[in-house]
């Protein structure tokens, strides 16, 4: 903090003098000094600061009709004497500040620790460890995962003690400070031999000229974090220039709307996080399909309506995103189920996160879920929920089901010789006959509408226990599709009088030689297993 208003003495505690440019801070407010000098009718010097917050400013920096410095807005800027603000510290007094040895209780304050009883009286507790914690991070040639988050750094300083300090860093955070510009982060990272993961979250960066002449600096960096930057696509492409070995990229709460189609300079890329940006259409998604390397996409909270691959038919695999495994689409505004069936075309895909958009109100919980799993062949997790043998199996022969009166209508047939449905059915469902392929072509009585009373819409199953328990062995019992496996296990102890839990499964009339299919899940409804009238529910006692 400076000691004088005297302009050539606004020094920081290393010596290094404050710039205009430079950030920062007042009562935890940041903001960039536009000005540095006097005020007509006033005396001494005035810093002249645009805020990121405009709350803090009163003006765009005019003072009685004179122009002193430009804002971003209309109200963001304001004068301030230094002695007022924060200058900031190097990276080697935050060091010392957050992981250097403290004594007594390790750095942490006992007033700070207490419980409140019914009557809100104080009660003062003891942080057990903390002096144990406190001296291995204090071992500083240990750290491997260091963060300065909001600790006011400016930069490394003029020595180089804080890669000689910490030779082993591997993840280094650097959110919310007043770092002004990339020269002063690769000061900091060019120390630290070993760095893979760096965040620079919620910094303003002046992104330099040359941005590749930087990349000897970061060329060890696989993870880079630029959340909360203000930045445009375009701004992130040659912030990249820096990062030829980058493999995973988080650009989120940024003004992305638009993007480009990369050069070499994202060859490696391996997950891209774009979280809570502004893209309103797949179409600049598209620009990145051939990202030979890209497995992991998050594009939750954007504005995306439809998912689309126009490369190839509706049967036939894209060539686009030949590496996605991953994709995360929550809270867009996806409306048409076509876009899961899009999602089919990708080669590789195994995890989809779809909550939050209008197409999951379409059905009930369950059914979504079951519409999901039937249309995406190879996905494996859903609503980060694995999808088992036996739930994809049910999924597909209800599929079948649910649409077969359509895919007849169509012209579809169980003979594979004999005509196909229509274009237009193959297009609505283009795994349909896929299906049929794998399970066969659902039966006449299986396409009959429900009755819709209470009475007929009860399944009539053979419940199967062992035989000589009260000579009752298997048993007809008519029960409700609704009803979950746990009621149903309930049901089950009433009827067998048996003590513990029973373990059920079933079997098909249909397929005499299929495995019994485990009712694994008690939340989960008996028509989600895809049981049916005739079926055996086989009942086990642990």
């Amino acid at each position: 903090m400076a000691s004088t208003e005297k302009l050539e003495e606004i020094l920081r505690e290393d010596g290094s003098e404050l710039r205009v440019g430079d950030r920062v801070s007042s009562e935890s407010y940041i903001g960039n000094v536009k000005y540095i000098g006097e005020v007509q009718s006033t005396n001494g010097i005035w810093l002249g600061v645009d805020w990121d917050d405009q709350c803090r400013g009163k003006h765009d920096g005019v003072h009685q009709g004179k122009k002193y410095f430009q804002t971003r807005l209309p109200t963001s800027g304001s004068f301030i004497r230094p002695s007022k603000i924060e200058l900031g510290i190097t990276i080697l007094k935050a060091l010392q500040e957050r992981y250097g040895l403290k004594e007594g209780t390790g750095g942490v304050n006992s007033e700070d620790l207490f419980v409140l009883d019914d009557q809100f009286n104080q009660t003062v507790v003891e942080m057990v460890g903390a002096e144990k914690v406190n001296k291995l991070q204090s071992t500083f040639n240990r750290l491997r995962k260091v963060g300065f988050y909001n600790m006011n750094v400016y930069g490394a300083g003029p020595s180089l003690e804080f890669g000689k300090l910490c030779p082993s860093i591997v993840d280094l955070d650097l959110t919310r400070n007043l770092l002004s510009s990339w020269e002063s982060v690769a000061k900091i990272v060019k120390q630290i031999p070993h760095l893979k993961d760096l965040n620079v979250s919620e910094n303003q960066l002046m992104i330099p000229k040359d941005p590749q002449s930087l990349a000897d600096c970061f060329s060890r960096l696989k993870g880079v974090a630029l959340n909360r930057m203000g930045l445009t696509w375009s701004e992130i492409v040659s912030c990249c220039l820096m990062f030829p070995s980058l493999e995973e990229l988080h650009a989120c709460f940024n003004n992305i709307t638009e993007l480009t189609v990369p050069t070499d300079d994202l060859k490696c890329l391996r997950t891209l996080d774009l979280l809570t940006n502004n893209i309103q259409s797949w179409n600049e998604m598209l620009k990145l399909g051939n990202l030979p390397h890209l497995e992991t996409i998050f594009l939750s909270e954007n504005k995306i309506k439809s998912v689309h691959f126009p490369d190839c038919s509706a049967t036939e695999k894209s060539g686009l995103f030949k590496s996605l495994k991953v994709l995360f689409l929550k809270e867009n505004e996806i409306l048409e189920w076509s876009s899961v069936d899009e999602m089919n075309k990708l080669q590789s895909l195994e995890e989809v996160e779809l909550t939050g958009n209008p197409i999951m109100k379409t059905y009930n919980i369950e059914t979504v879920r079951q519409l999901r799993i039937a249309k995406l062949e190879n996905v494996k997790i859903i609503g980060r929920t694995q999808v088992t043998y036996e739930e994809r199996k049910g999924a597909e022969i209800d599929y079948l089901k649910r649409f077969g009166a359509e895919w007849r209508q169509e012209g579809g047939h169980s003979d594979k010789n004999m005509n196909r449905p229509s274009q237009e059915f193959e297009q609505k469902h283009p795994r349909f006959q896929a299906l049929v392929d794998k399970w066969g072509a659902p039966e006449e009585s299986e396409l009959q509408e429900k009755a819709k009373t209470i009475k007929d819409g009860l399944l009539d199953i053979k419940v199967s226990s062992i035989a000589h328990i009260q000579d009752r062995g298997v048993v007809s019992k008519k029960m409700p599709g609704t009803i979950s496996v746990l009621k149903l296990k309930t049901l089950i102890q009433r009827m067998f009088k048996m003590p513990g839990e029973p373990t059920l499964s079933y079997t098909s009339h249909k397929r005499a030689k299929a495995p019994e299919i485990d009712l694994d899940n008690d939340m989960r409804q008996l028509s989600f297993y895809s049981i049916e009238s005739g079926d055996t529910l086989h009942v086990k006692w642990s």
